[in-house]
């Protein structure tokens, strides 16, 4: 671990946990600040760093910079707000109860949801509801200059200028047909059985179960990791809700959804490295396993190298438009990806690529 990556978790465990800052000296803030925006969270760095000595803050100049990024971050969340708050509304006035995956449900498990860092909106509204809500939410209003509705599979976009919502039918791709209906019944009870409700600037939101806020977020940080790369912001957010929700979660359920789901090394893998870097609390890591070091180092690694999607770039990121080469281009990410996993998870590489070879690669191709 170098001395900036060292800097770079010091700063971001002590934004997570609301603690002091244990670094010694000057803090390589040009290469620190580039981690964080390679992973995503560069705002809560930037709101560390108001709050250091004089001595160790940045040079007035990217102190600046720091505080736009916090602005501007708490100016999209506001817009957000108040085109989520319209779409739930609509919605519920015509019987459509949506889930809000992620986002806002996540933010507040933060000691300041201000900082946590703002991607779309995401909206749960399930298979019966799904075309009924997206033609909906096509008549808000245009809030700020245009509207595109994208059709993209499992989930429908409708972009409000910066502000992108996806409406989702289900809540993650599952591309192995043997795991289809164990995952839809695990995300039935998480968002159609047992909601929470949450309160967000007066306004009343359903998110999912503490259970499934735990599995969903560690499973879409998994997906991210197998195939554009997973960032400390996702992995963040799995440190916040099992610290939230430390005491409340039904562990044996949990137990069973991670196994059934193959999940159980991968998350033993990626707790081992919550505690280890991002100062989590083993007690309240579920199923923790010290013998997961070796691999967990090895994770670390890539993690630290590809961040919050930098995997999505060059070859992977310039699909080409004609069918054929489409599907060369498919064949050609299978076999990344299997290299990416086969020296860390071997058994997940090879069930991916007897998976994506029985597909014709569709799962490549479907991956956004």
């Amino acid at each position: 671990m170098s001395v900036a990556e060292t800097q770079y978790l010091a700063l971001l465990r002590a934004a997570l946990w609301g603690t002091p800052v244990d670094i010694e000296g000057a803090i390589d803030w040009k290469t620190v600040m580039q981690m964080a925006f390679y992973h995503g969270n560069n705002v809560l760095l930037s709101d560390v760093a108001a709050h250091l000595t004089d001595d160790q803050k940045p040079s007035p100049k990217m102190m600046a910079k720091m505080q736009d990024y916090m602005r501007g971050n708490l100016m999209l969340q506001m817009r957000q707000k108040r085109i989520l708050f319209s779409a739930v509304k609509l919605l519920r006035e015509h019987d459509i109860e949506p889930v809000v995956l992620k986002g806002f449900g996540l933010a507040g498990l933060y000691p300041n949801p201000c900082l946590r860092q703002s991607g779309d909106i995401d909206l749960f509204v399930g298979l019966d509801s799904f075309h009924e809500a997206c033609a909906l939410l096509r008549t808000i209003p245009n809030c700020y200059y245009w509207c595109e509705e994208v059709d993209s599979g499992r989930h429908y976009n409708i972009e409000f200028g910066d502000v992108i919502m996806e409406i989702h039918r289900v809540s993650a791709d599952v591309v192995d047909a043997s795991e289809h209906h164990v995952y839809a019944a695990i995300e039935h009870e998480g968002l159609k059985e047992y909601p929470q409700r949450i309160v967000v600037d007066g306004f009343e939101l359903s998110v999912p179960s503490c259970e499934f806020m735990v599995f969903f977020t560690f499973y879409h940080a998994w997906h991210h990791f197998t195939t554009t790369g997973v960032g400390w912001r996702q992995l963040s957010d799995v440190a916040m809700a099992l610290h939230a929700y430390s005491g409340q979660l039904d562990l044996e359920k949990l137990r069973e959804w991670f196994i059934t789901m193959h999940l159980m090394q991968p998350w033993q893998t990626f707790g081992f490295l919550l505690v280890d870097c991002l100062g989590l609390p083993q007690t309240e890591l579920p199923f923790f396993d010290a013998s997961c070091r070796r691999r967990a180092r090895i994770v670390y690694k890539r993690v630290m190298k590809e961040g919050n999607f930098r995997r999505e770039r060059g070859f992977r990121i310039n699909r080409p438009k004609k069918r054929l080469w489409q599907k060369l281009h498919a064949f050609i990410c299978t076999f990344i990806d299997f290299f990416h996993l086969v020296g860390v998870f071997p058994k997940y590489a090879f069930h991916d690529l007897k998976t994506s070879l029985q597909l014709g690669f569709r799962k490549n191709f479907q991956k956004k």
